[in-house]
């Protein structure tokens, strides 16, 4: 008598675990035809591990890249920002390129990275957010190794003694009109790198006001306002300062200096990614009026490091996301980089976090879905671990 009953069990629960896996296949098959962009989010979270696991970015090889793959790099550079973007047309960009410290070895492993990716020596842009020595520091050796074809760069003068002897040309040094000077070495640098590149473009992160976006990067190349894409098939949009923020604003303080970072929107295929350099509670209320107080996006990348001063909870209700990345290097780093108290606003949202202290280089690929792909994994309960202090 037992043995029928547990037979008759055993019959019950097959019976109940197919007509289980039977709903799951009915109810995928009506999203996957009625809701595909939903399917595609519910493939790339299922896959997402199998992934990770299976690629290295920072093993020395290039991740291979599918027909109309975008690929964002946040490149492991400890303490600092370095941003690389492979468009899916086979242009590149680099936002970034530092390490506080400006370690040799970091620097190394950074251009030998970079150098598995943009194999042709030529860069299409390059943009500095702001004159911090964890975002410049590298820059000048990106242009000693590479073509750049158009730079982007603050509106603010070096005036280190360095620039006084590298004979630039009166009419170059004249653009640069806001009061405020940098008189550090690696800015000089940098500052002398872009205005001596051959045959580039440079433009200055300032927008006329807040109704006119003077960077706008697509397919066709620079769109301007006039002249529209309106068949583009990815757009970066870079919210910079205005000439009003230049013309009245002191940036003797830190906070100040950190708020010229422009904050770029590159949308591909529906998705949004939220680019912001050292961006904080100055600048991203600004971003809030120009959007109009919401826009759907779904990855974050985190200002400041991780900074208490940014990332507020305003700005995280604007943008809406799903993903957030943090460039920092939390061991030894004199800053308290990520805040505790930025991180639970991060959870609060119901972010998955992402950190390259804790990841290394982490690779975010866009196409039909979006994948993350990471060096190191690590909990989400890791990455939710952050640091407390008077340092901003």
């Amino acid at each position: 008598m037992a043995k029928k009953s547990s037979a008759k069990l055993s019959k019950n629960v097959i019976i109940a675990v197919i007509a289980i896996i039977l709903i799951l296949a009915v109810a995928l098959t009506v999203i996957y035809f009625a809701a595909p962009s939903v399917f595609d989010r519910i493939a790339a979270f299922f896959t997402q591990s199998n992934e990770n696991k299976g690629e290295n970015p920072g093993g020395g090889s290039a991740l291979q890249r599918g027909e109309g793959d975008l690929q964002i790099h946040f490149v492991d550079v400890g303490q600092g920002d370095c941003i690389l973007i492979l468009f899916p047309d086979g242009k590149d960009m680099l936002i970034d390129c530092a390490n506080y410290n400006n370690s040799s070895e970091y620097c190394t492993e950074t251009l030998d990275y970079i150098d598995d990716y943009v194999t042709d020596g030529q860069f299409d842009y390059l943009m500095l957010t702001h004159c911090d020595s964890d975002h410049v520091y590298f820059m000048d050796e990106i242009l000693q190794e590479y073509q750049v074809d158009n730079v982007f760069m603050p509106n603010v003068l070096a005036t280190h003694s360095k620039v006084s002897s590298a004979g630039i040309p009166q009419e170059k040094l004249g653009r640069f009109t806001d009061k405020d000077t940098v008189n550090t070495a690696c800015y000089a640098d940098f500052f002398i790198a872009a205005l001596t590149e051959p045959d580039c473009n440079v433009y200055l992160n300032v927008d006329p006001d807040e109704s006119t976006n003077s960077i706008v990067i697509t397919d066709d190349g620079l769109e301007t306002p006039e002249n529209p894409d309106a068949d583009a098939t990815y757009r970066l949009t870079f919210y910079c300062p205005t000439q009003e923020y230049y013309d009245t604003t002191n940036l003797g303080s830190p906070e100040k200096k950190n708020a010229i970072s422009p904050i770029g929107v590159l949308e591909y295929n529906d998705f949004r990614i939220v680019l912001t350099g050292d961006s904080n509670e100055i600048n991203e209320p600004v971003f809030v009026d120009r959007v109009g107080g919401y826009v759907d996006c779904d990855v974050l990348k985190v200002g400041h490091h991780g900074s208490k001063t940014s990332s507020t909870a305003e700005f995280l209700k604007c943008i809406d996301c799903e993903y957030a990345v943090i460039s920092c290097n939390a061991s030894g780093n004199n800053f308290n980089h990520p805040r505790q108290a930025t991180l639970d606003r991060l959870v609060a949202e119901d972010m998955t976090i992402y950190r390259t202290d804790n990841n290394g280089n982490i690779v975010l690929t866009v196409n039909e879905s979006i994948v993350f792909t990471v060096e190191k994994e690590v909990s989400q309960e890791v990455n939710r671990q952050g640091l407390t202090g008077d340092k901003e």
